[in-house]
């Protein structure tokens, strides 16, 4: 594929045509918490999105607008289809758009992948978590409409964004507290309700693919991808800073500071019924006390492993983070996906941070048991590090040893792990592992009993070496499983530095 889209900011000629006719945004009380409702041509204020708001989109003359068959899709969060865009190919303004073979399957015709999140049909949720999410939706249109541009020049490829309709203002307002507004009250949650995202982006056609789990050739394809992504902002401080402005602080859906402390008061309990639940499945693995204790020793260092993994605009090695980096966000090649190119999707939490808390997430998450198998986690790993070295170039690549990567590569599974224990383990059992065997938009470890528990290994390898840095540090026994987080907390600024 060829970025062929027109780059239409909010602020360009065709969007501002395209917002004249639009509507004003009203707010409509939500009730029924099934998801979105009405057609999927309506845009995020109930408006129809007609062939002339396409036509200002994409300069070009738009005749027709077919949803394709078989794709629309209503989530909770978020409404979706395939379009096809009958466009007059004798008039209107020079464009690019449809001028990949790729891209469009006949002459005259664009498929266009449509996406948006309306406010006012997300279901209920509290008002913390209805802020967060819009506030991922926002990232997500800002990436397309201010970063992609910039990676796509340095030779990221990206699915170019033909329209972005972003409508939530009323984030600032909310974070600022307007005037007469009590935080927290019914009348906040109606002005949030308001508004809304609508993107239109370039369709992976059918010689790409999802898939999960991934195999060894998959996980590689998908490796020099985050590479590119990587090395396309590795240290580039400047972009950084404006990415911790405009998208979020630090990436990652799963950061202790997004989450909070709090979520972790139920480590244990899932841990024990966890245990309870496939102790059958590996009898010798469960009896070992330091696994029976994992919870207890995961959610000691999580404080520090947060802080480890922790990388501002003006830290060493930080760059851009895609954080959820999962296989049903990216594309694949269908053939050649040995030499072929990924397309990631799904920029709602990206920011700055470690390329390594990417790559963790995304084997545990996606991997097949066998591709990490027998030292196969450790070869990919290093199949990423060859690569993002390769971007950056052998000066900088100097400044970024295999040993602090593989460091930052263990902080990353043990920073996701946390998570996963807090919240993915809650309720697992056979039953449980088995309704969600099928979704490949879950992760493998809580829906495949067999990765789940070479996930339990993984955790209980990346985590010893820092429980013994730690101990150390703290002058204690590593084994001593009376030790207290306040013990090793102390620990914490004397280890800093061997980060």
């Amino acid at each position: 594929l060829k970025p062929f889209f027109a780059q239409c900011s909010l602020a360009s000629p065709a969007n501002a045509a395209y917002h004249a006719m639009s509507p004003v945004a009203v707010a409509i009380p939500h009730s029924d918490g099934e998801g979105p409702s009405g057609h999927i041509l309506e845009d995020v204020s109930g408006g129809l999105v007609t062939c002339e708001r396409l036509s200002c989109a994409l300069k070009r003359s738009v005749s027709r607008v077919e949803v394709v068959e078989g794709t629309e899709r209503r989530w909770p969060q978020s409404h979706s289809a395939k379009l096809r865009i009958h466009v007059d190919e004798s008039g209107g303004e020079e464009s690019d758009v449809g001028g990949s073979s790729d891209a469009s399957p006949r002459p005259g015709v664009v498929d266009l992948f449509l996406k948006k999140v309306v406010a006012r049909c997300l279901p209920p949720m509290p008002l913390h978590a209805l802020r967060r999410d819009l506030c991922s939706n926002r990232v997500e249109a800002r990436f397309y409409r201010e970063f992609a541009p910039i990676l796509a020049e340095r030779g990221v490829r990206l699915l170019q964004a033909a329209l972005v309709d972003e409508r939530l203002a009323v984030l600032d307002d909310s974070e600022a507290v307007v005037e007469g507004v009590e935080r927290g009250g019914e009348d906040e949650e109606r002005r949030l309700r308001t508004g809304g995202v609508m993107l239109l982006l370039e369709c992976a056609q059918d010689n790409y693919i999802q898939s999960s789990p991934l195999d060894v050739d998959q996980l590689r394809c998908t490796l020099r991808m985050l590479a590119q992504l990587h090395g396309g902002a590795w240290q580039d401080e400047k972009l950084l800073r404006a990415a911790a402005e405009r998208l979020n602080p630090e990436a990652g859906y799963w950061t202790l500071q997004q989450r909070g402390v709090e979520e972790m008061e139920q480590m244990e309990q899932n841990w024990s019924d966890y245990i309870a639940a496939f102790r059958h499945e590996a009898p010798d693995l469960f009896g070992r006390p330091e696994i029976v204790s994992l919870a207890t020793r995961l959610r000691r260092v999580a404080p520090w492993v947060s802080e480890q993994v922790r990388a501002g605009p003006a830290s060493a090695n930080a760059t851009l983070v895609h954080g959820d980096f999962k296989a049903m966000n990216v594309f694949l090649p269908r053939e050649g996906v040995d030499t072929g190119t990924a397309l990631p999707i799904d920029f709602q939490w990206l920011g700055p941070g470690l390329g390594m808390s990417d790559v963790a997430m995304h084997l545990s998450h996606s991997g097949a048991t066998g591709a990490l198998r027998d030292g196969g986690e450790a070869r990919l790993v290093e199949y990423y590090y060859t690569n993002l070295c390769q971007r950056l170039g052998p000066e900088a690549a100097s400044k970024y040893p295999i040993e602090l990567a593989q460091r930052h590569y263990q902080l990353g599974v043990l920073d996701w792990a946390r998570m996963v224990f807090s919240v993915f383990f809650k309720g697992a059992s056979v039953s449980t592992f088995a309704a969600r065997a099928s979704n490949p938009n879950v992760g493998f470890v809580y829906r495949d009993v067999e990765a789940s528990i070479e996930f339990v290994r993984r955790v209980d390898r990346c985590l010893a070496p820092f429980e013994r840095q730690l101990a150390m540090a703290a002058g204690i026994s590593a084994n001593d499983s009376r030790t207290s987080p306040t013990e090793l907390a102390r620990s914490r600024s004397r280890s800093r530095g061997s980060r």
